[in-house]
């Protein structure tokens, strides 16, 4: 008998906590920061337009919702990135094929540069 009431109280106690942890705020504050840590990819610094030194035509444009737009022949392309071991992740979508690929990058203020295939990319925030 004073262990079902222990087993009562305890779970009248836990109660409030568990209603908490599902409070409105709590969810609020989880979707944030699951969207920061995903969508968002990192450094705030890296959202934007960057147009390729010596080619205007050409440029990414790194959205904070994490789709990026690339732009050099032909028809702009709507990818997704993110950051993964301190390298700038560029994924295709699945009708592309859904690959990933990795670079490494280097952010200076408002310059980008990128290194593809031992190849090394300059970029210059756009000023619009």
């Amino acid at each position: 008998m004073q262990s079902k009431l222990i087993l009562i109280i305890i779970s009248i106690a836990m109660l409030p906590l568990s209603s908490f942890k599902n409070s409105p705020e709590h969810q609020k504050m989880v979707i944030e920061k699951k969207r920061d840590s995903i969508s968002q990819g990192g450094p705030k610094g890296l959202i934007g337009k960057w147009v390729m030194d010596g080619d205007h035509n050409t440029y990414i444009e790194l959205r904070s919702d994490g789709t990026i737009i690339e732009k050099s022949l032909g028809e702009p392309l709507k990818r997704y990135w993110l950051l993964k071991d301190s390298k700038l992740c560029l994924k295709a979508n699945s009708i592309e094929g859904g690959t990933e690929m990795c670079l490494e990058y280097l952010l200076r203020e408002d310059m980008l540069v990128i290194t593809m295939n031992e190849m090394r990319l300059h970029y210059a925030r756009a000023k619009e």
